[in-house]
């Protein structure tokens, strides 16, 4: 075994659960269940308990992974309702997974489904271990390696305190990462600063795009498929041209009869939030870091312009082929 290996396989126990065609009915998903409690030592009902799963997405053997929800929440007492279970979405091709963790001590169950077969391994997920580079090569040869970093990220944050809107967007984003977090940071600054009167309506130009886009949709009700988000890849010649340091999108404000109103550019300085956390430490060490910082979106957000929209103007920014950048005036002229 290798040395850097211990941090992982020290408390890893595995075991090999066969389920019955039944399923979530079968008694040995319940025992897996109570063993996988044991073994963190909780309690149903524990409020230090949290329970993490795609369930809700995926299916497994067949039926739908949801099917399993019921039993979960009757064994461990977790629910939505005491924000200590938690979802985060998978192709409906994707295995199962279930993950009971305890909060105040790192230690988890993960329960992985393989080829009819629940895999679970005991892991010690401590905020400690899991800023540790050591630690994350030692995961490689894990069952629940697929989901490790979903795992690390969501348990590890709703550990620290999280807000729980902050973890919802992680269900949509399956993972909490700085990019999503910036989406939300972003959008706590647009629900403080602009808040929409009566008769208004929010477009998001999700331009540049990266993970933000996600925690738009979560905290803004903003969907591509509702037309409050539009988004646009731009080329890096394009990107280059942008006039607005670090830009992060662009919020049309506008009235829902006339068309008119107000855009809003934003800048995101991610190397201001990089300064949270070592250099060198993995990606989840600057998520964990993050959490102290969720209520504070001015330490990275910036309005760099506000200017007027006409109705033609912000068509023109929304519509296919243009470069909102341009239309905004917020481009330097091509050489």
């Amino acid at each position: 075994m290798k040395p850097m290996f211990k941090y992982v396989v020290a408390m890893i126990v595995l075991t090999l659960v066969l389920i019955s065609p039944a399923g979530a009915d079968d008694s040995g998903f319940n025992r897996m269940i109570a063993q996988a409690m044991a073994d963190i030592s909780t309690a149903k009902g524990s409020t230090d308990l949290l329970c993490l799963t795609n369930a809700p997405y995926v299916r497994s053997n067949g039926q739908p992974g949801i099917d399993y929800l019921k039993p979960i929440q009757e064994l461990t007492g977790c629910s939505v309702g005491n924000q200590n279970l938690l979802f985060f979405q998978r192709p409906q091709f994707y295995p199962l997974s279930i993950t009971l963790f305890r909060g105040s001590t790192g230690d988890a169950v993960v329960m992985t489904m393989k080829n009819k077969v629940f895999v679970t391994e005991r892991l010690e997920l401590s905020q400690s271990n899991l800023s540790s580079k050591a630690f994350w090569k030692g995961t490689d040869g894990l069952a629940c390696k697929p989901d490790f970093f979903t795992i690390a990220s969501i348990a590890g944050s709703w550990a620290l305190g999280a807000p729980y809107d902050y973890l919802k967007c992680a269900e949509l984003h399956n993972h909490l990462c700085p990019g999503v977090s910036s989406g939300y940071l972003i959008s706590k600054m647009i629900l403080d600063k602009y808040s929409l009167k009566q008769g208004e309506r929010y477009t998001m130009i999700s331009s540049p795009i990266w993970c933000k886009e996600d925690a738009f949709q979560v905290l803004l009700d903003l969907t591509p498929g509702k037309r409050g988000m539009i988004v646009k890849k731009l080329t890096q010649e394009q990107k280059e041209r942008i006039s607005v340091e670090n830009p992060a999108g662009m919020l049309l404000i506008t009235d829902k009869k006339t068309g008119a109103g107000k855009g809003v550019a934003f800048s995101f300085d991610f190397d201001r939030m990089r300064e949270l956390a070592p250099k060198e430490s993995p990606k989840v060490a600057l998520v964990f870091a993050l959490v102290d910082y969720l209520d504070e979106p001015q330490r990275f957000v910036t309005v760099a312009k506000e200017f007027e929209v006409s109705k033609k103007m912000a068509q023109e920014m929304i519509t296919a082929g243009s470069n909102p950048y341009d239309v905004a005036g917020l481009t330097t002229p091509q050489n």
